[in-house]
């Protein structure tokens, strides 16, 4: 709405919404920038209204590498929180600067949500993901062993304690039919996989 009201006042014909559709902007795979960046090329606009530095890019290498593509294309940019009109050596420092808050705003929240993952998988909560051979996902949101499991992975490093191969043991939990978890066959990269753990 912004963008439009923005396009509007200036009297600008908006030819295009580029909206990247459940895409973040740490991806390398960004379908409508791209489409942007071509259609810039080929001259459809002379202009390009940003809402923020940070829907341009999460990075300063980013943001002044789209900013570059565009200038290079003869479009100019607008980021419409910041006010900056990246034309002039001012606009130029303060689209680095602002780009680098972006930056640095990303990292923190990454970096707020993966010491939170941390303290709730310390507390023995799920934090998502696959979980290995051994346990499972409580009722109450926390990781439980599964005691069939856990006797098996006590019995594989009884035998390696012992110098059995990889692939004896494998071949000893077919034998016994033994079932893994997904019902497939053991392997001595499972093995492998639940020794390293």
């Amino acid at each position: 709405d912004d963008v439009r009201r923005h396009a509007e006042y200036k009297g600008w014909t908006l030819v295009e919404d580029y909206r990247e559709e459940g895409v973040s902007g740490y991806e390398r795979e960004r379908p409508a920038l791209d489409r942007l960046l071509a259609d810039a090329k080929a001259g459809r606009f002379s202009v390009v209204i940003f809402p923020s530095i940070d829907r341009a890019g999460r990075s300063v290498k980013d943001v002044i590498e789209i900013d570059q593509a565009l200038r290079d294309a003869g479009v100019k940019i607008v980021f419409l929180r910041e006010g900056i009109d990246t034309a002039t050596p001012t606009g130029e420092l303060f689209r680095n600067i602002m780009a680098a808050v972006a930056q640095f705003e990303g990292r923190l929240i990454y970096e707020r949500l993966l010491g939170g993952k941390r303290r709730k998988a310390a507390e023995g909560g799920y934090v998502g993901g696959w979980l290995p051979y051994g346990s499972r996902r409580g009722e109450d949101g926390t990781v439980e062993p599964v005691p069939g499991e856990q006797k098996v992975i006590r019995r594989i490093r009884r035998w390696k304690s012992r110098g059995k191969s990889l692939r004896w043991i494998a071949r000893k939990l077919e034998a016994e039919e033994v079932p893994t978890r997904n019902g497939g066959r053991w392997h001595s990269s499972t093995i492998q996989a639940i020794l390293s753990r």
